[in-house]
């Protein structure tokens, strides 16, 4: 493993599981999160992604609702993100609110000022990467866990 890989693990365990354990949500200790649901058939997942080749090192984090069926001999309870169905999956750059609204909703312009998909750095320096991991975690709260419950089963 990477000093970076390893630094960004840590700060997972420093930051995310504290933060997001607050929310009901469990560390499956593969860099994914899940909070099942009441009804046992259906979970919410955070799952933080490190980026390969021309993103290697940053990372990004995507959303998933998975529900039981959704995919043939996947509990809830051990659901990845991939699993869940592609209406109930996004990427945390999507619900993050432009900078410029009013330029993201011009033809043209707006592919530059419109949704982007996010990637926050990491390097083997922890505190660096820790902050990186903090502010994804604001976005996830305040952000993440609004579309995640507004799309639950």
């Amino acid at each position: 493993m990477s000093s970076r890989a390893s630094a960004f693990d840590t700060a997972l365990r420093d930051v995310a599981i504290p933060a997001l354990a607050a929310h009901g949500f469990r560390f499956d200790g593969s860099r994914t999160f899940r909070r099942l649901l009441s009804d046992g058939r259906s979970s919410q997942i955070v799952s933080f992604q490190l980026g390969r080749r021309s993103l290697e090192g940053t990372f990004t984090v995507n959303l998933g609702i998975f529900t039981e069926g959704d995919r043939l001999g996947v509990r809830p309870d051990h659901a990845k993100e991939y699993d869940c169905q592609f209406e109930r999956r996004t990427r945390i750059g999507a619900l993050i609110p432009p900078r410029f609204p009013r330029l993201a909703s011009l033809p043209f312009v707006g592919m530059l000022f419109g949704i982007p998909d996010k990637w926050w750095p990491i390097s083997d320096d922890l505190s660096r990467t820790s902050a990186s991991v903090s502010t994804a975690v604001d976005m996830i709260t305040g952000h993440g866990l609004g579309w995640l419950s507004a799309r639950g089963p």
